[in-house]
């Protein structure tokens, strides 16, 4: 959910990456003031000015710490692919992050650009269902206050608590993409997040304050109590050294069996047993069937790009498609920022909510039988459903509809190496931090997913995979990758589709022309970048009111009054949320833009995002001094 560091390197073109190298991305060779200042900016979430970061050919972000970002950085220095460095990454976080937000028992979603071949390939690495698991609608619910900002279920983390969980697909992810794309060694991957669980992360405030706020989910079984614990048995505060034995020996023995350690070999075993122990459902068989799955990739125009994301099964990918699409039809580009237009302000809600919840009214329904369209996403992406539905959306929202899912914990992370390869992967844990299972097995807490994810359950096969809810994003302009966006939180949805409609509109796309920059000198970016957040809203209809009626959620005093009162005029009312729970519900993305026909890569850092950059052209602002 939380953005903490953005990093962004240059190197020079080589060869295609054809045989694999040797590498040794172990933080014990970094030196050791590079290893302190990478821990400083784990303390420091906010750069403390804003600024325009260029590279020349290969970039690094994440949605992590700077750590983790770091290790991906060395993966490509020494001869590492984009899915090489964007795996490492991932990997890494998890360690650095202390398996709080995202979980080697977690979720991928992959979009990756070979340039070899100029194709985009998708990857679906989400949950899987367990075949014994037959009825989803008495899975103990779990809480998701910190997201709704409504009080906790009054039966939640409590019941057969290990019927909350499912088979995690990150790991067999990260293998698949690999093999497919990889050119190091799998297990060298592990290397950065092997030392920092074996030598130890320093405690931030904000993790200080997890650990606290979480005490009775984690502190709830020996195993849970004993992960969360320090050496004396305290909780851990801001400024201490967390050590993770556990996990190091998890990860050191995944690196060198491979991805199959976790669903064949000794932990799935734990697994099975710890889960159970807890009323699950879960047999050895759910694990060892697991696959991820490459799917062909979602498409829509918006001008002269095209817009990829995941296949059909990711739900997350539809919602942005779709908006990206709307809004090509409204002629967003014509209109001025929606932060400083009404009429855009009312155009992007108005997309918002027909593809977040309009395909659940029967009038909608009934128009797309009555027009000749297909249900299901791919056929929502053409122009012509976009040209017939853009003017008649206010008629078809006249009803009611439920609102979606509490959100989750997710990182993300962008990568474009040397040889024009672009990997954009979300990971996610999809529960609140550590979730409420308070099953530890090897040093990885599991995740409360099935509850999460329990409508879904309810309309799927036991077995099956869960549609994912992440939505990264690559575009490619005349062929060539032009941007590459992962958003993380509960608006992720929203803020890819933000940034991607932005670009293309500022890259000139939408009239149809070649060229693709967002202001020479990168302002234009830098204003997208720290343009309040759209929100989503995730309170419940009220009785009798209607998708049009309802609210659009908004930072407080993110606006000026006079720009709110012509929103108002406009027929769009709003609600203002505290800081705090617009941190708890946005979404966050790392985005990486890409002239053309240099390809030189460009980033921003904004204060207030939590994300930083730094490139071989432009040495980012020093991390703030722990406080």
């Amino acid at each position: 959910m939380k953005i903490r560091r953005c990093w962004v390197a240059a190197a020079a073109l080589l060869a295609s990456p054809s045989s694999s190298v040797a590498a040794d991305l172990s933080p014990a060779r970094w030196p050791m003031e590079l290893r302190t200042q990478l821990q400083q900016g784990e303390y420091s979430h906010f750069p403390l000015s804003a600024g325009i970061v260029t590279g020349r050919s290969v970039l690094v972000t994440g949605t992590s710490t700077p750590m983790a970002v770091h290790a991906g950085m060395e993966a490509l220095r020494q001869g590492g692919t984009a899915a090489d460095a964007a795996a490492t990454v991932a990997l890494t976080q998890i360690a650095s992050d202390l398996g709080s937000v995202v979980s080697y028992a977690g979720v991928a979603e992959v979009l990756y650009f070979e340039a070899q071949s100029g194709k985009v390939y998708a990857l679906d690495a989400s949950w899987g269902t367990y075949a014994g698991e037959t009825d989803p609608a008495s899975i103990p619910p779990t809480d998701t206050s910190l997201v709704t900002g409504r009080p906790a279920t009054a039966a939640a983390g409590s019941g057969a608590l290990g019927r909350q969980t499912l088979v995690p697909g990150f790991m067999a992810g990260l293998a698949a993409l690999h093999t497919r794309f990889g050119r190091l060694k799998f297990g060298e991957l592990f290397q950065p997040a092997i030392w920092y669980a074996d030598h130890g992360v320093t405690i931030s405030p904000t993790t200080a304050a997890w650990f606290q706020m979480r005490r009775q989910q984690l502190w709830r079984t020996p195993a849970g109590r004993a992960f969360a614990s320090m050496s004396d048995g305290s909780l851990p505060k801001a400024g201490e050294v967390f050590h993770q034995p556990d996990l190091a020996k998890t990860l050191k023995a995944v690196a060198s069996a491979g991805a199959g350690y976790l669903y064949t070999g000794a932990w799935a075993h734990s697994f099975v047993d710890a889960v159970r122990a807890e009323g699950g459902r879960v047999e050895l068989e759910d694990l060892a069937r697991y696959k991820p799955v490459w799917r062909e990739p979602l498409t829509t125009r918006f001008g002269s790009a095209v817009v990829f994301g995941p296949g059909e099964n990711a739900g997350g990918s539809c919602p942005v498609l779709e908006s990206l699409n709307l809004l090509s039809a409204l002629r967003i580009g014509d209109k001025g920022p929606y932060w400083r237009d009404p009429q855009a302000f009312k155009d992007y809600a108005a997309a918002f909510r027909f593809t977040l919840y309009g395909h659940y009214l029967p009038t909608v329904a009934a128009f797309e039988k009555e027009q000749g369209f297909n249900t299901g996403c791919k056929s929502r992406l053409s122009p012509e459903y976009a040209a017939a539905v853009a003017p008649r959306i206010p008629s078809l929202l006249t009803v009611q509809a439920s609102a979606p899912q509490a959100g989750h914990h997710t990182e993300s992370v962008v990568v474009v190496d040397r040889w024009g390869n672009v990997a954009a992967l979300v990971h996610s844990i999809n529960a609140v931090v550590w979730g409420d299972t308070g099953i530890v097995v090897g040093g990885i807490p599991i995740p409360d997913a099935a509850a999460i994810n329990q409508q879904a359950l309810l309309n799927l096969k036991p077995g099956e995979l869960v549609p994912g809810a992440m939505s990264p994003v690559i575009a490619l302009l005349n062929g060539k990758p032009l941007l590459a966006v992962a958003a993380v939180g509960s608006s992720n949805w929203m803020e890819t589709t933000r940034l991607v409609a932005g670009v293309l509109a500022g890259a000139g796309s939408r009239s149809g022309g070649d060229s693709a920059r967002t202001g020479d000198d990168g302002r234009d970016l830098q204003a997208l970048m720290s343009a309040p957040p759209l929100l989503l809203n995730v309170n419940p209809l009220e009785p009798g009111q209607t998708l049009l009626q309802r609210p659009e959620v908004i930072p407080a005093n993110a606006y000026d009054a006079r720009f709110l009162k012509d929103v108002a005029a406009a027929g769009i009312g709003v609600t203002e949320e505290n800081p705090l729970r617009t941190l708890a519900i946005r979404g966050t993305a790392v985005m990486a833009v890409l002239d053309q026909p240099s390809g030189a890569p460009r980033a921003v850092e904004i204060p207030g995002v939590m994300g930083f950059a730094e490139s071989d052209r432009h040495q980012g602002a020093p991390p703030a001094a722990p406080h």
